[in-house]
């Protein structure tokens, strides 16, 4: 008779439970070790991005002061005498505005009439789709990558419906002066911020740039501290600042307005005043400060074009001799 034969059991289960269970653990441990390394990648290159529209702004005025002769106001708006009886220069324009054509961008300067008030001037052929609003024109070297505040108007201003007007992440410094108090939401931190002005009047602030018309533009030799220890301009948020909504081309969007006397990233965010007047956006006061994306700290461009990174936990009297430009107290910046 013929065997028969027994073919054994096969010797392979497959996985178990367990198995499973730990092998889904360990994707998750290496998940979680490489997702935080993989956005620190990503902020240190939207932050690189960021120094790069720094520096191009930088330059941009340098070579305006090399054809000028001086830096472009900060802004010019009402008038350009602390007599307020000079009206010509009602709303004649943002700093940002005034450097367009040294950072490349002509085409944009030029569709503006000079002659008019600036900041809503429309394109004579509007576009089919988009702002019809020259002002409306998303203009990358304005935007930090890491800011992600809304790239356009969310709220009306001024008669202007939402999305017709580009917000932007740069803003020049007046240093260490004195800003308004809101009388519709005072903050009254404010008193104790105050303490650390150099300057009481914006028509002669502590830093290099003012709201307040040609004869207030800075020259090199204002810069008595030297260029490469004055912050010039430096990050900002328009989630965190109302002012911003009226469009980079503004006299009065926060060009010139910004102080170094509110601490760096303060949290004025909030749309109203349901979190006290001090965090209030419209507040005159904390919303002019520096504010950033970037963990812990700020980027700021120098006179002479460099940009820095400082600490928003840096000693605040330091903070406030960089933002001055003639204080005679110099500090080497980190």
């Amino acid at each position: 008779m013929g065997r028969i034969s027994h073919k054994p059991a096969s010797s392979d289960p497959g996985f178990t439970l367990i198995e499973l269970l730990v092998v889904i653990a360990i994707i998750g441990v290496l998940v979680a070790l490489l997702l935080p390394a993989v956005q620190t990648a990503r902020e240190a290159a939207r932050r690189s991005s960021c120094t790069n529209n720094l520096k191009q702004l930088g330059i941009g005025l340098h070579l305006y002061h090399d054809t000028q002769k001086k830096f472009p106001p900060g802004g010019i708006w009402w008038t350009n005498s602390p007599s307020k009886t000079t009206a010509w220069s009602k709303n004649r324009g943002s700093l940002l505005f005034y450097i367009l054509p040294y950072i490349e961008l002509s085409a944009v300067y030029d569709q503006f009439d000079r002659s008019q008030t600036i900041a809503y001037q429309q394109f004579s052929s509007p576009p089919v789709t988009g702002s019809p609003y020259i002002a409306g024109t998303i203009i990358s070297t304005f935007r930090c990558p890491s800011d992600d505040s809304p790239l356009m108007n969310r709220e009306a201003i001024n008669g202007i419906g939402i999305g017709n007007l580009a917000t932007f992440s740069y803003a020049a410094s007046k240093g260490p002066t004195r800003t308004g108090n809101n009388p519709k939401g005072q903050c009254p931190e404010r008193a104790a911020w105050d303490t650390y002005k150099l300057s009481s009047s914006d028509w002669t602030p502590a830093g290099p740039f003012t709201r307040y018309g040609r004869g207030y533009q800075s020259t090199f030799r204002d810069v008595k501290d030297g260029l490469s220890n004055t912050i010039f301009m430096g990050e900002v948020r328009s989630d965190c600042t109302f002012h911003i909504m009226r469009g980079w081309a503004h006299s009065s969007c926060t060009q010139g307005m910004i102080s170094t006397v509110y601490p760096m990233n303060y949290d004025s965010c909030t749309p109203d005043q349901s979190n006290g007047a001090c965090r209030w956006w419209g507040n005159w006061s904390t919303e002019f400060a520096f504010k950033s994306r970037h963990p812990g700290g700020v980027q700021f461009c120098f006179g002479d074009g460099s940009v820095k990174f400082l600490s928003e936990n840096m000693e605040h009297w330091s903070y406030q001799y960089l933002g001055g430009m003639n204080d005679a107290k110099v500090v080497s910046s980190p």
